[in-house]
């Protein structure tokens, strides 16, 4: 099973992301398996989707109509089948992320959401956690998780 963070799924949907290319094809390679989808994960990926109608680079930058009809279309997939909707105790969870914290923080750079998303991955026991933020993968790593940033 695979954990894809935000600034995978967003790249993978977002053709003008600089990383588009890569997660689609990393996607494809791998799309036989099983794509993790989490609640945090809507979260993230939707407000990052709706943000990026306001991107301070305009070539960037989506409208609101193109940011309705990405959401639109990666609800459409969980509902599919092409990502497994799972749920974890949102209490074990946060017991997770703040024991990652306790045991990573003082070492590594990680943001409060990067905590939630490893959490997340090991809560559902993932055996891949795949992110183009190295912050994260690094996080990702030292928590016993399959790192993968495709390239």
């Amino acid at each position: 099973m695979i954990y894809a963070d935000s600034s995978f799924v967003v790249a993978q949907r977002v053709l003008r992301d600089n990383f588009h290319d890569t997660a689609l094809e990393y996607y494809e390679a791998h799309q036989d398996e099983v794509w993790l989808w989490s609640p945090w994960q809507r979260v993230e990926v939707f407000n990052t989707i709706r943000q990026l109608t306001q991107h301070p680079d305009k070539s960037m930058r989506l409208s609101t109509g193109e940011a309705r009809g990405l959401i639109v279309r990666l609800q459409d997939d969980v509902r599919l089948g092409y990502f497994q909707h799972l749920e974890a105790d949102w209490r074990d969870v946060l017991r997770m992320a703040n024991d990652l914290s306790i045991e990573f923080g003082f070492r590594l750079p990680c943001c409060s959401a990067d905590l939630l998303h490893v959490a997340y991955a090991k809560e559902l026991v993932a055996g891949s956690f795949v992110s183009f933020d190295e912050d994260q993968l690094q996080l990702a790593k030292a928590a016993g998780l399959n790192a993968v940033r495709p390239d």
